[in-house]
């Protein structure tokens, strides 16, 4: 099913996540060529910028960084990606769906879900695809789903990355078109794991007066999703 059905506010889609309403959303209807499409605006990160931007037009503070006669795609959450109705948008991505041993899939408004790696019987596209030196064997679905699982990422921070970067690959496969043009690079999405993943800090140009940290990173990354779920785990029944 394509996101852009799913972008209402207000209404419930297939999986019965709620979307977030268009006020809380803040969106607004824009595009070139007659082509409607809905912009994230005015939402702002720690880093005091608009969203939808590229890095490097987001650490310049440029207002403008989308080229002439495109439209800019923020993405869509870690929520919208792990539901199992949404598997068929993995594909177009690039990327593969998980499979399960025998559980019952369900939508859960928990933390915490109570998903284990040992209940997936194919991973899927695989972390170190992206992410060299993260976790071996473990899907990028599972990091979206299951970022608190310390025992797999380590720490909390480091799962919250991986599931944040993780969205953005999604995203960069997925939105690729001029009409809707997802502004992080996949090149940059393994720059950004691999200048922080040891506690360092991300610069996308030669030199930065301010670099971003993991938390940064995570901060960019999720201010511009478009569509936003409101439940954003799955859990077995």
């Amino acid at each position: 099913m394509d996101p852009e059905q799913h972008r209402r506010g207000g209404e419930v889609d297939p999986a019965g996540i709620t979307l977030a309403s268009n006020a809380r959303r803040r969106l607004l209807r824009g595009g070139t060529g007659g082509v409607g499409v809905l912009l994230a605006v005015s939402a702002k990160t720690a880093l005091g910028g608009t969203v939808c931007q590229s890095p490097s037009a987001m650490m310049s503070g440029n207002t403008s960084p989308r080229p002439a006669g495109s439209t800019c795609s923020g993405g869509l959450s870690p929520g919208y990606w792990v539901v199992p109705q949404h598997a068929g948008n993995w594909t177009p991505a690039g990327c593969v769906f998980p499979t399960f041993k025998n559980i019952t899939l369900v939508t859960c408004s928990t933390t915490y879900s109570n998903i284990k790696a040992a209940d997936i019987a194919t991973q899927g596209t695989l972390l170190t695809v992206a992410f060299p030196g993260a976790p071996a064997n473990i899907g990028m679905w599972y990091a979206l789903n299951n970022p608190t699982d310390t025992t797999t990422f380590g720490t909390a921070a480091k799962g919250q990355l991986l599931r944040h970067l993780s969205a953005a690959w999604l995203n960069a496969g997925y939105f690729s078109t001029s009409s809707q043009k997802y502004p992080i690079t996949r090149s940059q999405l393994t720059d950004m794991w691999n200048a922080v993943k040891f506690g360092g800090t991300y610069c996308p140009t030669s030199t930065c007066s301010s670099p971003w940290s993991a938390q940064d990173i995570v901060n960019y990354i999720s201010s511009m999703y478009d569509l936003n779920a409101s439940i954003a785990n799955v859990c077995k029944k």
